[in-house]
């Protein structure tokens, strides 16, 4: 997420949305933390808080991350 240009308030917010879904207990609590990360990302867009790329970036970042999660709560 380094190559993402963020303020320190939104940086900690998206550090704190990422977390959540990289530490989720369940498959229903990532899914709510990756619609949470997903919002944020939206709502930075919605009111010009994000160059188009870095949206893109932070999309890709927590789309990747719940992907990664829900794989490894799948049970084998």
């Amino acid at each position: 997420m380094e190559d993402v240009v963020l303020g320190p308030r939104p940086r900690r917010e998206a550090d704190r949305l990422l977390a959540q879904i990289q530490r989720a207990e369940s498959m229903i609590v990532a899914v709510k933390a990756g619609a949470r990360a997903e919002g944020f990302v939206l709502g930075m867009e919605m009111v010009g808080a994000l160059r188009a790329g870095d949206a893109e970036r932070l999309y890709i970042i927590f789309e990747t991350a719940l992907e990664a999660r829900l794989k490894s709560l799948v049970p084998t």
